[in-house]
């Protein structure tokens, strides 16, 4: 996938300037695989560009994703930040591919992203655009609840040196040097470097007595970026990244009530995650051209976990020492080639495969690696039927390791109203598959060999998820400078795929009848005894079923006015109402999204190139699935003040930012975990 900026002009390039048709509207490339305007995409796509990602302030690149209508974003200690579209929402957000360049980087544990351990920067990022649908006619299975492309700043654009320096309270900084090679180079190439610390969550003593999840996590990343044009037809791309660092997690010293035992004490555990993208481009044509790329992606996650044991009472005292170590690796091999089959027909179609490699003896009670491969076959028509009316036909074939065949279908109506409005209605089917974890998990914590305690357990077979949507959008740019883009949407799913609480027998204490594992046909391995387990609460274990079905209806809408001179307003709403079946077991899942969210960011052109930002972001009250809680209305309030200086065009910028004003957060659990405000300061030079 083309990761350059593409930028179409709308009307007639012999209108004047005070004509509303003429200005750059940029083109999309996540709906289809295809480069398209906002107004023929077979699908709804917000654009956050180089402009907002600035003038929000945002360090953080999940963070990006609350100016996306309809997205709820959480951070929290136990884990990297979380995101959801529409509610069911969770610690793992395995319902959102996510691309880098057009490369996925979920991760096939859980199929989450780690947002945290990205080997790229916000710095780094030119746009992101995100489809706020399921896409799984694009790219297929876990396409689920939506795409989120963040496309890099491609060497070709950029020249010369730039330094960056944020410091801020409780010991935050990110700093980070950009070096381009010289702008004659037959290789355009680019060298980032960064490194950035942040104590995101204090502990706090529980009314209970007992003190709560602290977190605190330092990372360097280095990219290299190159970028060849070999001949007018040929274009090759390299990317490497490394991203590294220390995460700081888990409860300090208990308070005036023990626990039974500390599964979770302060430790530090080391990660290191790289990439490794190549993608080779011929064109033969404006409109006809062959892509082929592979990327790697690979984590090492190493945590000498040690867990203090204290059975009050008992002359059980001391410590379990626990293999928590993870290594990953998954690699990609992708072709596509798309093109004018006819004067009114454009197609595309395409291939790809995936292996993947897993080695975890914590999450799957083996010290022996689990491998899966899933292929998929990919296509896109745009058919012009008429100089208004265009029909779009999306479709991806797959076999996945943990659920079998899948098709996932895509037909959307795009229809001009005016030279500057356009309705879309679309359908179609998507498909979640299950994760690694919730096909083959056996989280276990051993003591001399036995089994003491068990997590989560895919001790029965599930299905994948599913999704029928319907949808009907309107994208418009009414007048120069102001651009409009509404929905209003409904989504069914069916085999909700979740996790249930039951408990194996212990010794001590008899299981009541309806939470035994035996009594829903889920037993133990066969090493575990009753006899071992640390307590009562240890022999609890969380199985994965496919739990029921519920429908998500609601309506969104962003509008986005700009004008030279003096700013920029972007305004979005999203209104979600969440109705389950009779037989859904988790009700809190008809509490999991929130019936408003609002986002808006302000910039303001001051005197003296001054800019002013301010961005405000609210969500009615949810509940967070698992390991979440409910959370009330929120308002966040951030600020941001910023003065260039230097020779007139030059970004070289001072600027002052205040996020989360007022308040400490409580994105993800009401109770457990406070997000503290952050206050710093940033300083950027480029030469």
């Amino acid at each position: 996938m083309c990761a350059t900026v593409l930028y179409v002009f709308a009307g007639s390039v012999e209108a004047s300037e005070a004509d509303a048709f003429f200005e750059e509207v940029p083109l999309v490339l996540t709906a289809s695989r295809l480069a398209q305007s906002p107004m023929l995409a077979p699908a709804p796509v917000t654009l956050i560009d180089r402009e907002m990602i600035e003038a929000s302030g945002f360090t953080e690149i999940h963070d990006l994703l609350r100016l996306v209508p309809g997205f709820q974003v959480a951070d929290w200690p136990g884990g990297s930040p979380t995101v959801a579209n529409h509610g069911i929402g969770d610690a793992y957000d395995r319902r959102i591919k996510v691309l880098v360049d057009g490369r996925t980087v979920n991760n096939p544990i859980w199929g989450d992203t780690q947002w945290d351990n990205l080997t790229i920067r916000v710095d780094d990022i030119e746009r992101i655009e995100v489809v706020r649908s399921a896409n799984g006619g694009a790219y297929g299975a876990n396409a689920f609840q939506g795409v989120v492309n963040i496309i890099t700043r491609s060497p070709v654009t950029e020249d010369g040196y730039s330094v960056i320096s944020r410091f801020g309270v409780d010991g935050f900084y990110d700093h980070g040097v950009r070096v381009n090679g010289p702008a004659d180079s037959p290789v355009a190439w680019r060298l980032s470097a960064s490194t950035r610390s942040a104590a995101t969550f204090e502990s706090f003593v529980r009314s209970n007595g007992e003190n709560e999840l602290q977190e605190a996590f330092s990372r360097e990343v280095l990219n290299l970026q190159l970028v060849s044009q070999i001949n007018p037809q040929d274009r090759l791309s390299l990317h490497f990244g490394v991203s590294q660092g220390v995460d700081t997690r888990g409860y300090p010293e208990m308070g005036t009530r023990l626990r039974n035992f500390q599964l979770d004490p302060v430790q530090d555990g080391d990660i290191r995650n790289q990439t490794v993208h190549a993608a080779w481009t011929r064109s033969y044509s404006t409109t006809s051209e062959l892509s082929l790329q592979y990327f790697y992606q690979g984590q090492q996650a190493r945590r000498a976990w040690e867990i203090d044991v204290r059975k009050v009472g008992e002359a059980r005292d001391g410590t379990i020492f626990a293999d928590r170590d993870i290594d990953v690796s998954v690699n990609n091999l992708e072709v596509q080639l798309s093109g004018q089959i006819l004067p009114s027909v454009e197609a595309l179609i395409g291939a790809g495969a995936r292996h993947e490699r897993v080695r975890s003896a914590a999450f799957f009670d083996t010290d022996a690696a689990l491998t899966a491969t899933y292929w998929q076959t990919f296509g896109n028509l745009t058919w012009q039927a008429t100089d208004a009316m265009a029909l779009n036909l999306g479709g991806t074939y797959e076999h996945h390791d943990y659920s079998g065949k899948l098709f996932s279908p895509r037909v959307a109506i795009n229809y001009a109203l005016t030279p500057t409005a356009g309705l879309r209605v679309s359908a179609g089917k998507a498909y979640r598959a299950p994760s690694l974890i919730e096909s083959h998990g056996l989280e276990t914590l051993r003591e001399d060999g036995s089994i003491v305690n068990i997590g989560y357990n895919a001790a029965q077979p599930v299905d994948p998820e599913e999704m029928r949507f319907f949808e009907i959008g309107l994208v418009a740019r009414p007048m120069k400078g102001l651009s409009v883009d509404v929905r209003v949407f409904r989504e069914a799913y069916s085999g909700y795929l979740d996790s249930q609480s039951c408990r194996l027998p212990t010794a001590a204490v008899p299981v009541p009848s309806k939470e035994r594992c035996s009594d829903v046909g889920v037993f133990p391995p066969a090493d575990w005894s009753a006899a071992n387990a640390l307590t009562y609460q240890s022999a609890k274990t969380k199985r994965f079923l496919n739990l029921g079905n519920f429908v998500a209806k609601g309506g969104e809408y962003t509008v986005d006015w700009r004008r030279k001179g003096w700013g920029r307003v972007v305004f979005s709403q999203a209104y979600i109402t969440l109705n389950a079946s009779d037989d859904l077991v988790d009700r809190d899942i008809e509490l999991s999204a929130p019936q408003v969210t609002t986002s808006l960011l302000f910039m303001k052109d001051l005197p003296e190139r001054w800019r002013a930002s301010l961005g405000y972001y609210h969500n009615d009250d949810m509940y967070w699935l698992n390991q979440g809680d409910r959370v009330p209305n929120r308002d966040r309030i951030d600020l941001r003040l910023a003065k260039r200086f230097g020779p007139p065009g030059a970004e070289n910028e001072f600027a002052l930012v205040m996020q989360n004003l007022g308040e400490i957060a409580t994105e993800f659990h009401e109770g457990r975990y406070r997000h503290e405000p952050l206050i710093y300061a940033s300083l950027r030079l480029v030469w």
